[in-house]
């Protein structure tokens, strides 16, 4: 249409210019005017939009397309499930941190690209909406089981039934006190929940109630000047007992029964600026290992790829 335009009114102009007759003028400006709002609307235009992804606002919060809120026992959770479908998915329950500390499912899956980890992995991630303050029930204690839990185990069976994922090929992720919530499954349904990763939050409650029936991988990843969770622990004024990553770690080699030696790796980039070491005990009957970012804060901007990779890494020997 530019290019007719181009070349039909400069010879309408021309022509207009050499004629004396009204009607004639009249005319050929009516063709220019037709052509001229033609134009203006688009007509034969090679242009397109740009489609703008579909945002709704949910129960879950924001929830883009692709994506499901779903219901389950009175309790909502965010469903991202891979791009291309295939068979048997695993499943990773995904926890938040207490708010407004990437409080939401949202703030979690841009924080640790988990949709992308979904895509490129054929995992279903299930993100449940917590409550208010600490969010999760993740205290550990002797005999206790938290409504939390609860639901996680019913969010397993619903996506085994429904969606044909893998009953055996199930993980916890956490951050902050998601992270111990993670511990707390680990801790308690090891059978369902294989293996926990970890990230800026530890074991929170009675490390001696923590004596899971089968052995469990479990990775913890933190920076070491975390002043929000610090490495070394701390007790809150709630009276919430935090135990020192140390001790976590401890507690989780002598259950998979690891010899006492352990192997570091080579420093690796994690962040743009900044390295980490990855220590993986020995003799263990499932993996148990930690990662420590040097320098590194409460939440730092991850390289995607190498938390994706430290992430497989951990949840895909526990399949």
């Amino acid at each position: 249409m530019k290019r007719l335009m181009q070349i039909v009114v400069p010879r309408l102009m021309t022509s207009t210019q050499t004629s004396n007759s009204p009607a004639q003028i009249a005319l050929k400006l009516s063709a220019i005017s037709l052509m001229t709002l033609l134009l203006g609307c688009g007509g034969g235009s090679s242009s397109s939009e740009v489609p703008t992804e579909s945002v709704q606002q949910t129960p879950c919060g924001e929830v883009k397309s692709g994506e499901q809120c779903l219901t389950l026992n009175n309790r909502n959770f965010l469903l991202l499930s891979p791009a291309v479908k295939q068979p048997g998915p695993s499943i990773i329950l995904a926890f938040y941190g207490a708010p407004p500390s990437y409080g939401t499912p949202r703030k979690l899956e841009s924080f640790l690209a988990l949709q992308q980890y979904a895509n490129n992995n054929n995992a279903l991630i299930a993100m449940p909406i917590g409550g208010p303050d600490w969010a999760w029930e993740s205290n550990v204690a002797v005999n206790t089981q938290s409504k939390d839990t609860e639901l996680s185990l019913a969010i397993i069976d619903k996506l085994v039934s429904e969606y044909q994922a893998d009953n055996n090929k199930v993980a916890a992720i956490g951050f902050s006190a998601g992270a111990m919530m993670a511990y707390q499954l680990a801790c308690s349904v090891p059978t369902r929940v294989k293996a926990a990763f970890a990230i800026s939050g530890q074991l929170r409650g009675d490390l001696t109630a923590c004596n899971p029936a089968v052995p469990v991988v479990i990775h913890h990843l933190h920076g070491s000047n975390d002043t929000d969770m610090p490495i070394e622990g701390r007790i809150t004024t709630s009276g919430n007992v935090i135990n020192s990553l140390n001790d976590t770690i401890a507690r989780f080699t002598r259950i998979n029964g690891c010899a006492a030696n352990a192997i570091d790796s080579e420093p690796f980039a994690l962040t743009a600026n900044q390295t980490a070491v990855s220590k993986a005990y020995q003799g263990c009957l499932k993996a148990t290992g930690f990662t420590l970012l040097k320098d590194g804060i409460h939440h730092p901007d991850y390289q995607k790829a190498e938390l994706h990779r430290l992430m497989k890494q951990t949840l895909n020997p526990a399949f």
